[in-house]
């Protein structure tokens, strides 16, 4: 994000009412504020007009969502699991005023982690026409999320967790003590006939809000819909400051909870979006907090380096193809025709596919140094693609453009038949970007 777009939209979120004009539009549609800053204006402001279809819009999505993920919980509930709703649907359906107000990809549900619950789970789910992507079934591979699932319609993709918190690789201990402070918490709700759970607010706060991001992966950021969050919970319900201290202390994040306050505070209207300072705090209070992301980073790394290394050797003749491919330029589809075989596929293991794109993703940084900044996207997709199809997956190579505020930008990315895959890292390209095609389709047959 731009300097320029992080300092508009920090001033939407901090000013009551917004002081934004009509130069502002494409970074609140772009940042997924277009609801929440029309529901602030006057009745009577500009804006209005230009900020209501992008809130219809994400009602409307909002309600499709919703209508499917509903039957699911119902038949969870018969089967005895406890579904502990959270983060952006949560705060979209419970919180706030109306469902256009808060963007958000996935739908994030917290059950136990019990792997006998969680196979049930997925069960009940493919039972009644849900897909898995296979992650349920690979449990020494599982993270902070121990299921992914998508609706009949296609319209939601269910991320299972078993922590409320991100965790990839070493100690369990700090993420399951806070997932046990969120169930000692949490309120059951009946969601107009469907028995759920939802966070504390406090604890929404406190260990979701700023711990969610914190400790995970995404350490030292901030999103924009943080600080509506923030300012949303602080505004429906009372909090003492030294209460809010005390829940973090419960859990070991002192540190973290004050850096974040202090950064992220709708009460004193401060927010420091995209600040390096804030930024360096954020990640000293973590450390202070005894965490230390860049250990388990290098944790991870040297956990899949074997197998991402197995693959390298495997995958050269398709990251050198793809590497033609780019230089020649011209119709992808030429190309991806020329790298399907004519057999049907026949599907490969989770793993296997997670090591194929873990092994591409290291051989398109090796080979575009210089490009790892700017894009890869297309060499990328078009490794993964050919290696995929080569080994017997179903991959799908999508190409699709968005407009931002700078200008119309194009995207190239791998999914399969199902959908997304997971271990692409990009579960929101089909939000984000419109399709221009996708391959293979029934209008284009494979080259032998």
């Amino acid at each position: 994000m731009h300097e320029n777009a992080e300092f508009i939209l920090v001033r939407a979120l901090t000013t009551d009412p917004p002081q934004v004009g009509p130069s502002d539009v494409p970074h609140l549609l772009a940042a997924g504020l277009a609801g929440q800053v029309r529901m602030r204006l006057p009745t009577d402001h500009p804006l209005q007009d230009l900020l209501r279809p992008s809130q219809l819009n994400q009602g409307n999505r909002h309600a499709y969502i919703r209508a499917e993920l509903r039957p699911l919980l119902v038949a969870w509930a018969r089967g005895g699991i406890p579904a502990l709703l959270f983060k952006g649907f949560s705060l979209s359906e419970f919180e706030y005023v109306t469902s256009g107000e808060r963007f958000y990809g996935d739908v994030d549900v917290l059950i136990p982690e019990d792997p006998a619950i969680v196979a049930r789970a997925v069960h009940i789910a493919l039972a009644h026409g849900w897909r898995s992507d296979g992650h349920h079934a690979v449990a020494d591979r599982w993270t902070h999320e121990s299921a992914h699932l998508f609706s009949p319609g296609g319209h939601v993709r269910l991320d299972v967790h078993r922590f409320c918190l991100g965790w990839v690789v070493g100690s369990q201990a700090r993420v399951r003590r806070v997932t046990q402070a969120v169930w000692s918490g949490a309120q059951a709700l009946d969601w107009a006939g469907i028995p759920v759970w939802i966070p504390h607010p406090r604890d929404a706060l406190v260990l979701i809000l700023a711990l969610a991001r914190q400790w995970g992966g995404e350490a030292g950021s901030f999103k924009p819909a943080d600080y509506a969050d923030a300012a949303l919970l602080m505004s429906r319900y009372v909090f003492k400051r030294e209460q809010l201290a005390e829940r973090a202390g419960e859990v070991g994040a002192e540190h973290t909870w004050a850096a974040f306050q202090a950064c992220c505070d709708p009460e004193r209207q401060r927010f420091m979006l995209g600040n390096a300072a804030a930024s360096a705090a954020l990640r000293a209070a973590v450390r202070r907090d005894g965490l230390s992301q860049q250990q388990n980073i290098w944790h991870r790394r040297l956990k899949v380096l074997p197998s991402r290394l197995l693959w390298v050797p495997a995958l050269l003749p398709d990251a050198f193809a793809a590497w033609r491919a780019v230089r020649a330029g011209g119709d992808p589809r030429t190309y991806l025709a020329r790298w399907t075989p004519p057999v049907p596929p026949y599907g490969l293991r989770l793993s296997k596919v997670q090591d194929v794109i873990s092994a591409a993703r290291l051989l398109t940084r090796l080979l575009y140094p210089q490009q790892v900044k700017t894009g890869t996207c297309v060499p990328l997709a078009y490794t993964i693609y050919r290696a995929l199809r080569r080994l017997g997956h179903p991959a799908v190579f999508v190409s699709g453009v968005t407009v931002t505020p700078t200008g119309i930008q194009g995207h190239a990315w791998v999914e399969d038949i199902r959908g997304p895959l997971d271990d692409y890292g990009e579960p929101l390209n089909r939000l984000h970007f419109k399709e221009v095609f996708h391959f293979p389709d029934e209008n284009t047959p494979s080259l032998s």
